[in-house]
C-alpha cells in the first residue's frame, strides 16, 4: 500500500463578515447622507429616499472595494516612524482600514449627493 503525504490544496474561504461589516456601515452612512440632503417637498418622497439610500449604499461598498484594492497595492512592507509606539500603531491601523474608510466616504456621500441632484 502506498501512502502519500502530498496535501491537496484547496482555495482558502474568505470570511464574510468583513463584507457584511462594511455594508451595514454603508447603509448607515447613506441613511445619514440621504436624510440630511433630501428636499422637505418632493413628489414621492419615500421611494426617492429608498431608491438613493439604497443606491448609495451599494456605491459606498464599491468604494470599498476600490480602497481596499488600493491599500493591498500601496501597502508599505516596513513602517518606520519618528513616534514611537503611538506612531506605530497609528500607521498600523491606517493601513488596515485606512483606504476602505475613505473609499465608503466618498462613494457614499458624493454618490448620495449626486443621485439625489439627478431625482429631486
Amino acid at each position: 500500500m502506498e501512502t502519500s503525504n502530498n496535501q491537496v490544496k484547496t482555495p482558502a474561504r474568505k470570511s464574510r463578515l468583513g463584507a457584511v461589516l462594511w455594508a451595514i456601515i454603508a447603509l448607515l452612512i447613506s441613511f445619514m447622507a440621504t436624510g440630511a440632503d433630501m428636499p422637505p417637498h418632493t413628489q414621492h418622497l419615500a421611494l426617492k429616499f429608498v431608491f438613493v439610500w439604497i443606491a448609495g449604499a451599494l456605491l459606498g461598498v464599491v468604494g470599498v472595494r476600490i480602497g481596499n484594492a488600493l491599500r493591498r497595492a500601496a501597502k508599505p512592507d516596513i513602517i518606520i516612524t519618528s513616534g514611537g509606539l503611538q506612531g506605530m500603531l497609528g500607521a498600523k491601523i491606517f493601513w488596515s482600514v485606512g483606504p476602505q474608510i475613505v473609499g465608503l466616504l466618498i462613494g457614499t456621500v458624493v454618490g448620495c449627493s449626486i443621485l439625489m441632484g439627478w431625482v429631486a
